[in-house]
């Protein structure tokens, strides 16, 4: 539910968002011309690696980007935790509750997402089970609030990036200054000491940086890397043409 959260947030400034069940779903809408807004990275449960993958099968483009507080609550057709013996949502959520729902003993299993483990709940009979979910899934499908705010960690935050088809002439109005990019290195002492030094040269700052299994070969790596600048910014242009010698492959991802 935190992605129609954000939905709604973002359709205020940029036209017509949309869900889906699941994040290749939301893929294919993109292809077809529309606006997805699909999460990267949590600030307890870390980065969601499906997404950063779906850069490199599908083509698309970072347009926006925003972060959103994640408060998750524990829904049930009873109010007695004690009843409750198994919980189910997106493994992430589940991550995100891992020690609350360890206290009270629930079992967590893996459900396509928030809101379908939510409806799912509701139209089960068995009182023993239960979503991890937002309070507004409680609302939806009419399931009662046993807990809320079960997060292990305060100030719980989700990154998600606002996605359209390259092919499509849009842009944020809410324009920060980040670009992404993933780019591989060559096979070569130093390249990733040599590929991120293209960047303090020209006095560009990293705000992040993650390595990626490559689906060429076993243990080789790609790199996913959000700067300060944008590709006009003729510091960014130089520091990206240095690292051309560095690497067999750079794709800008985004400027937003």
């Amino acid at each position: 539910m935190a992605a129609d959260q954000a939905k709604n947030n973002l359709s205020q400034n940029i036209g017509n968002c949309f869900g889906g069940e699941t994040f290749d779903d939301v893929r294919e809408k993109i292809q077809e011309g529309n606006i997805g807004v699909l999460p990267i990275e949590n600030s307890y449960a870390g980065s969601i690696h499906t997404n950063f993958y779906n850069f490199l099968r599908y083509e698309t483009k970072i347009i926006g980007e925003i972060a959103i507080d994640v408060n998750h609550a524990l829904l049930g057709k009873i109010s007695d935790i004690t009843q409750i013996k198994k919980a189910y949502s997106h493994p992430q959520a589940l991550s995100q509750c891992h020690d609350f729902l360890k206290k009270h003993g629930i079992e967590a299993i893996a459900y396509g997402d928030t809101a379908s483990a939510a409806k799912m709940v509701a139209e089960s009979n068995d009182i023993s089970i239960a979503a991890v979910s937002s309070e507004y899934a409680a609302d939806l499908y009419h399931l009662t609030k046993i807990q809320t705010h079960i997060q292990d960690q305060t100030g719980n935050t989700t990154r998600f990036l606002l996605v359209v088809s390259k092919e499509l002439d849009i842009s944020s109005k809410n324009i920060t200054n980040k670009t992404s990019i993933i780019f591989e290195t060559k096979d070569m002492p130093g390249a990733l000491y040599k590929s991120l030094g293209c960047f303090a040269t020209n006095n560009i700052n990293l705000t992040k940086i993650e390595s990626l299994p490559s689906y060429k070969n076993p243990f080789d790596y790609l790199f996913w890397i959000d700067i300060q600048g944008h590709t006009h910014d003729p510091k960014v242009a130089a520091a990206l043409d240095e690292l051309k010698f560095y690497t067999v492959d750079i794709r800008v991802l985004g400027e937003y």
